[in-house]
């Protein structure tokens, strides 16, 4: 029987225990919650006003981020509306429904004996990771970063949801230290994974959660490596939320902590990181100068296999430096970009900003028939990939070609 608007809400008790839920209720983030009730639970804004006595307009205000909630009773009123369990509750920073009852020494109920049991065979089962398998994990990974490259994030983003779902309850009950650290890795580099097929995806508080557990899983892998580059790309969040300078000072405070412990390759990522949000700044000398650190560390050797989640080599600079320089008008981008276009192979959403860039280099040095052309070109593979990211800057480009026109 097909669900009511006012019919009281059945939500999986498995929901409450998602990454990003359990990340939306620290933060108290209930546009996230309520976007995650829709993807997970199947609830309507309808569903989730009525239930919460704050009306789908309301509900859809705080969904888009033009209302905020603050008042504590309000949250109260949304956890009693959505049933939320006692741990939930207390994510959000709530009083508990049910106090744990006092139960008399030496008494064991029947529900705590099956709590028991269950912890047991999570514990059990952890105990059958070895390095074999943490190798067929990081593969999953690995062909999830492979597709998402070519496809786009919608069209692995649930699949890799799951796969992050099972790796940490893996480290959740694992006990040996060196089995820790090698899944720790493993999640550190797929929860940044996530965080960016969040951001291509507009999608940025989610981004930001799935950072925030990259780094920390990067800190417990006493991997620099994957510390320095989760700390960098979630620097890209607050350039979206236009926050350039503050963007800039993380991905300097990130190559300042990691710069000794890291390779060049890793180095000169996070030097061209650096560039770009100097040059969203506005920060041309600080620009080139970092894109000349970048090109330096770069030059010492390519990204290899032991760094999967790097892509970075002469090229790919090239695309960046021109993603840099466009903002200043520097007459050669357009032919810098020109020669990465020719060798840019597997990397479709790359593509997309890449072919923005030069339709926006070529539009400044007059070229306008060649410019109309690769926007095109980027529109249809925005379209493509689904990059939310990419289709915006493409419509902000064709706008202002038409206000320049």
């Amino acid at each position: 029987m097909r669900a009511r608007a006012f019919d009281p809400p059945s939500i999986p008790p498995a929901f409450w225990d998602r990454p990003q839920v359990i990340a939306a209720l620290r933060q108290r983030d209930m546009g996230a919650l309520f976007t995650l009730l829709r993807d997970y639970a199947g609830l309507s804004q309808t569903r989730i006003g009525t239930a919460t006595e704050l009306g789908q307009g309301r509900v859809s205000e705080i969904v888009h981020g033009t209302r905020t909630i603050a008042a504590t009773h309000v949250f109260e009123r949304i956890a009693n509306g959505l049933a939320m369990p006692d741990p939930a509750r207390l994510l959000l920073s709530l009083s508990p429904r049910h106090p744990p009852a006092s139960t008399p020494p030496g008494t064991t109920t029947r529900g705590r004996l099956g709590q028991n049991a269950d912890l047991l065979r999570q514990i059990t089962a952890a105990r059958s990771i070895d390095r074999s398998v943490v190798r067929v994990l990081q593969g999953e990974t690995d062909t999830i970063r492979l597709l998402d490259r070519r496809l786009g994030a919608p069209a692995v983003a649930a699949k890799l949801e799951a796969h992050i779902t099972h790796i940490e309850t893996s480290l959740r009950y694992s006990l040996r230290p060196g089995n820790r650290q090698q899944l720790a890795a493993v999640l550190a580099d797929a929860s940044a994974l996530a965080g960016w097929q969040a951001i291509d995806m507009a999608r940025l508080p989610h981004a930001w959660a799935h950072f925030e557990r990259a780094t920390a899983a990067a800190r417990e892998a006493d991997d620099p490596c994957l510390l320095a580059f989760a700390a960098g790309e979630q620097a890209y969040v607050l350039l979206d939320l236009h926050r350039p300078a503050e963007a800039l000072a993380m991905v300097r405070a990130a190559y300042a902590e990691t710069h000794q412990a890291i390779p060049h390759q890793v180095r000169g990522w996070l030097r061209a990181a650096e560039a770009e949000m100097a040059a969203a700044a506005g920060q041309e000398a600080a620009c080139r100068t970092a894109l000349d650190h970048a090109a330096q560390e770069v030059g010492h050797t390519p990204a290899g296999e032991d760094l999967p989640y790097l892509a970075l080599n002469e090229i790919h600079l090239a695309r960046w430096r021109g993603n840099c320089l466009v903002l200043f008008g520097d007459p050669q981008t357009a032919d810098e970009l020109t020669t990465a276009l020719a060798a840019m192979d597997g990397f479709t959403r790359a593509e997309a900003g890449l072919r923005c860039d030069l339709a926006a280099a070529l539009h400044v040095r007059g070229e306008h028939a060649e410019a109309k052309h690769h926007l095109k070109q980027a529109r249809d593979l925005a379209q493509v990939t689904g990059s939310a990211r990419q289709r915006r800057r493409v419509r902000d480009l064709t706008r202002r070609i038409a206000k320049a026109a």
